[in-house]
């Protein structure tokens, strides 16, 4: 199912955490909830058995792709990559939102980075990777926020596959965390249009590794439409267990050293996922 480990998946996941909560508060600027709750989802699908990339070759023809459509959790974007050996954690921890680098406020195309796509106005970035995934053999990732498919510019995509051109090769993972910047979030049936609209649709805890490695390989695997998977996640998870799942924390750091400690703590106490 994956490249390596549970267990390696667990400690790659707490390190990571970890070092979101120091990236984010050593720069005082970034969405720390959202990248926090999104850390099995994106590590679990890059070390999928399936899953090829090349970081010596960003644009490598033969890669899976990765599109970010909820671009503010790019932050874990950088440092998933430096994982995985597109540059160094420290190239993330110098560049972070300065001018000329490759890690700005939300991410910018380099492939040579292993960014896929500009982002910015949400439910632009899952048009672009559908798009894309009509134009490559490989598997396409895209990684949504909740919150943006509230915009029937998102919505609108999920209709595609039923009037015009469905792409096997595309996968639709969704952020389902039921928090937007500044209110609750509720899609209603969406898991059961997704079906109506020949959707594949999968429906998982997105903070099980084991449930989501089963959940790639079942839309790796699928020939004939594409894949809806519904990732139900807690927005800060990981983090100061007072802002878990709340309103109130989105785009917003640690503010001082007592909040630091806090987010550290709260890590610390719950250890392993």
């Amino acid at each position: 199912m994956f490249k390596i480990t549970h267990q390696e998946l667990e400690e790659k996941a707490f390190s990571i955490r970890r070092d979101l909560i120091e990236l984010i508060y050593r720069a005082r600027s970034g969405h720390l909830d959202t990248s926090l709750s999104l850390v099995e989802i994106w590590l679990g699908l890059v070390y999928s058995d399936f899953f090829q990339y090349d970081p010596k070759n960003g644009a490598w023809e033969d890669r899976d792709r990765v599109f970010l459509s909820e671009g503010h959790a790019c932050p874990l974007q950088y440092l998933i990559n430096a994982e995985l050996g597109y540059y160094s954690v420290n190239d993330v921890f110098t560049g972070f939102r300065k001018p000329k680098t490759p890690f700005q406020g939300h991410s910018i195309r380099d492939l040579k980075c292993g960014l896929e796509n500009s982002n910015g106005s949400l439910s632009i970035g899952v048009w672009q990777a559908y798009g894309h995934s009509l134009e490559t053999k490989r598997s396409v990732f895209c990684i949504a926020g909740d919150g943006e498919f509230q915009e029937p510019s998102s919505q609108a995509l999920l209709s595609v596959p039923h009037y015009l051109k469905p792409a096997p090769n595309f996968t639709l993972i969704l952020n389902d965390n039921h928090l937007a910047q500044d209110s609750e979030v509720d899609l209603g049936p969406i898991a059961d249009v997704a079906k109506l609209y020949n959707w594949q649709v999968i429906q998982i805890d997105g903070h099980d590794l084991n449930a989501l490695g089963e959940a790639y390989l079942q839309a790796y695997n699928e020939q004939d439409r594409p894949t809806f998977l519904v990732c139900r996640t807690i927005k800060g998870k990981g983090g100061d267990p007072e802002n878990e799942g709340r309103l109130g924390h989105h785009g917003k750091p640690p503010q001082n050293d007592d909040e630091y400690r806090n987010y550290i703590a709260g890590l610390e106490a719950k250890g392993r996922v």
